[in-house]
């Protein structure tokens, strides 16, 4: 029997096939400042996409992938395990006129693809503290990178004052050991050393790192009512500032890092069987689907 990941409530906008307002639930997540912050550093990690064949895995409502098809990648493939997410994100991919550009796939796993020329770029952006097996995750996106290729991870730190404030409440005050975080669906915490010696343990050596949320604004309210939190959002210029500054770019909450593929020339990369060029994912194995992908959240 495969082991069934965490899954979001019904009432979650991942959940929705309702896309106009599914986009707009997402769309609002994502002007939070926290995620400003992290979306800018992102970008800036990515770098020219002009001419680049770019995954978003775990691509939610398409926000990286719209971005990275007017940003002049050649092609832009989101992965993403819920057909309703991946409605939103081909509504929003039609919105804004670059659904040529786009193509969509559903897989549990990392897809396989009916070509031999792999990508040059790779984004996962909070996703493999979701996933149960996250070696197997990068191992498989490291094996489609062509030479020189860059993937984007972020992810969260336990290695942060919000850590040390939360976990402490969380894991031993309360005494949850399966608090991570943020999202209930996380499975894991990292850390930049941790981290970095998943990715070089796949061939991917790390060459640039930011952080966001170094100090904590986002304050819960003593009092009940409709908001659960206030939010200092002014705080973030730390984030902006110190973000990219050694050894803060890899102290706060979440951490982003760029890691690049070796420069030589890759041999025997397998694919599997070849498909039709509509970027169609072959199936995965019930066991391989258990491992590799469950779910993202966008904080």
């Amino acid at each position: 029997m495969s082991v069934q990941p965490p899954r979001y409530p019904e009432d979650h906008w991942l959940r929705s096939y309702d896309s106009e307002k599914a986009l707009d639930s997402y769309l609002e997540q994502q002007s939070k400042a926290y995620s400003r912050v992290k979306n800018d550093f992102v970008t800036e990690l990515l770098g020219n996409l002009k001419g680049k064949r770019v995954i978003d895995y775990g691509c939610g409502g398409g926000l990286f992938c719209v971005y990275a098809a007017k940003a002049g990648a050649a092609e832009v493939v989101g992965v993403d395990v819920e057909d309703s997410v991946l409605s939103t994100a081909r509504y929003f991919a039609e919105r804004e006129g670059v659904s040529r550009q786009c193509f969509f796939v559903r897989n549990q796993g990392f897809p396989n693809f009916a070509f031999k020329r792999g990508f040059d770029v790779i984004l996962m952006k909070d996703v493999i503290e979701h996933a149960p097996d996250d070696h197997l995750l990068l191992e498989a996106a490291s094996r489609v990178l062509t030479p020189g290729g860059i993937l984007v991870i972020s992810t969260q730190n336990s290695i942060s004052i919000n850590y040390a404030i939360q976990g402490t409440y969380h894991r031993v005050l309360k005494r949850d050991k399966n608090w991570f975080g943020w999202d209930e669906t996380h499975l894991r915490f990292y850390t930049p050393i941790g981290l970095a010696r998943k990715l070089k343990s796949v061939g991917l050596k790390c060459e640039a790192w930011r952080s966001v949320y170094i100090v904590p604004y986002k304050i819960p309210r003593i009092k009940t009512g409709d908001k659960k939190f206030y939010r200092l959002d002014s705080l973030s210029w730390i984030d902006r500032t110190l973000g990219s500054v050694f050894p803060y770019n890899r102290l706060g909450w979440n951490i982003i890092v760029r890691a690049r593929a070796s420069q030589l020339v890759k041999t025997k990369v397998r694919f599997g069987h070849l498909l039709e060029p509509n970027f169609r994912a072959t199936p995965v194995s019930a066991n391989r689907q258990s491992l590799l992908f469950s779910k993202k959240s966008n904080t």
